[in-house]
């Protein structure tokens, strides 16, 4: 089936248009594996509880690279990109109309036999390198989810690193795959936008907007007791990597999740509780350091 295709006036205009509804850019949150959004964050924005997400500076600058992308992708494959499906288009799905993608280009390329066919072009501007045959999942899960709703079923995903390093890579349509993301597209904005049924929590920051739950206490168990062991050693090392001990203290909010407070045996270790400020987690140093002097004398 066609999509049906929108033409909005104005920027403005395309951004409202998409409010209602899940773009591409938006799959890898719905199905969690989105590095930037979780479908928590997803849902509060698309219930208006959290204003719309603002263009930073990383998005402008993208924006602007679009048409230097992709000329070089012209000059790498001797084909041409459609000049007026550079404008803000809307491709929905007629009968599932929260399904709606805006692709960065239409694009011809040329078969063996020597015909012209359709093909979308997704250009991303980035500071992490990848390889063709390495892609990050969440810009697979953005294509797969355009070719789905457009019908065009190739899609060439086209990179600039750091302003030096150029590639692209020619992605075809997984039926299966794409029936799955648009599946759980389904779900999520019958279910949890337009049902209001609330996601799963699934980051520290979804469990740090949501905040503690006053007096509860989660039991920590020999891995998660080893940790706090560990984030305070590291907490009294001068030489500690922030990065190291950030990344361990994570993994102890996720374990605690809406909790106040971890204990083991019975004794509390630590509490991220909800304040004026939002959520703050603090050890219990001074016990910690007892049973860390336990466990080195053998106790």
């Amino acid at each position: 089936m066609k999509p049906d295709i929108i033409k909005p006036a104005s920027r403005e205009e395309w951004l409202k248009a998409r409010e209602d509804g899940i773009g591409a850019s938006e799959v890898a949150a719905v199905v969690g594996l989105s590095p930037w959004e979780t479908p928590f964050s997803l849902w509060l924005r698309k219930t208006g509880q959290v204003p719309p997400l603002e263009e930073n500076q990383a998005m402008k600058l993208g924006h602007l690279l679009e048409p230097v992308i992709v000329s070089l992708w012209e000059e790498a494959t001797g084909w041409k990109a459609v000049k007026a499906s550079a404008k803000d288009i809307i491709y929905q799905d007629p009968e599932h109309p929260w399904r709606k993608v805006t692709p960065d280009r239409i694009a011809y390329e040329i078969n063996e036999d020597g015909r012209k066919s359709k093909c979308l072009l997704e250009i991303k501007s980035s500071q992490k390198d990848f390889e063709p045959d390495d892609l990050p999942v969440y810009y697979i899960c953005q294509c797969q989810y355009q070719m789905h709703v457009t019908g065009i079923h190739v899609c060439y995903l086209c990179w600039l690193v750091r302003g030096l390093n150029f590639g692209y890579a020619r992605i075809e349509y997984d039926k299966e795959f794409a029936e799955f993301l648009v599946g759980k597209v389904d779900t999520f904005y019958n279910e949890n936008v337009k049902g209001g049924k609330e996601p799963e929590l699934i980051s520290v920051d979804d469990f740090a907007y949501k905040g503690s739950d006053p007096g509860t206490t989660i039991e920590a168990d020999d891995e998660a007791y080893a940790q706090l062991l560990s984030l305070r050693t590291l907490n009294k090392d001068l030489n500690t990597k922030e990065a190291d001990a950030e990344a361990l203290k994570d993994s102890i909010k996720l374990y605690m999740g809406q909790n106040e407070s971890i204990s083991f045996d019975g004794r509390v270790l630590a509490t991220w509780k909800t304040g004026a400020r939002g959520r703050t987690f603090r050890l219990k140093d001074k016990l910690i350091d007892e049973l860390l002097e336990q466990k080195e004398n053998g106790n």
